[in-house]
């Protein structure tokens, strides 16, 4: 019987992608849930993903660290999904450089946006004239 115990419950979601991205592949589903938190909270995390979950429980014991989140709410997760164990817990503060944040995302998006261009109602009416003209011509040499 598996330990499950996730006070973080966003990270069940994270985990479920993972699975779905990298599916037989504990490695990479280890790496992305790692990337993923760590874009997310900020900071260091550890993932440990465990394909025979009974071996857990007789074999090897182990704790995690008693880290909490910035709002004071435990930063780990214990999660069992499609009969995987996923050990997900925050390891350190500091923030790796690499770190994407939705702020920064945002910010990107803003500065490479491109305005529309406005356009008058009579200028509109000749690009749509000259667009139909060339598609009738078109037709026309289709015929012939």
């Amino acid at each position: 019987m598996a330990i499950q115990n996730c006070p973080m419950t966003p990270i069940k979601d994270v985990i479920t992608r993972a699975s779905e991205v990298a599916q037989n592949d504990a490695a990479l589903q280890m790496q992305i849930i790692r990337k993923i938190m760590e874009d997310m909270y900020g900071g260091n995390w550890g993932v440990i993903v465990i394909k025979d979950i009974p071996l857990i429980s007789d074999v090897i014991h182990w704790t995690i660290p008693d880290s909490k989140n910035e709002d004071g709410s435990p930063a780990f997760c214990l999660q069992v999904h499609k009969s995987w164990q996923y050990n997900v817990f925050r390891t350190g503060e500091v923030d790796n450089e690499d770190r994407v944040q939705i702020e920064d995302i945002i910010r990107d998006m803003k500065e490479h946006k491109v305005v529309p261009k406005k356009i008058l109602a009579s200028e509109f009416d000749k690009k749509l004239t000259t667009e139909l003209g060339k598609k009738w011509l078109l037709g026309l040499t289709k015929k012939h």
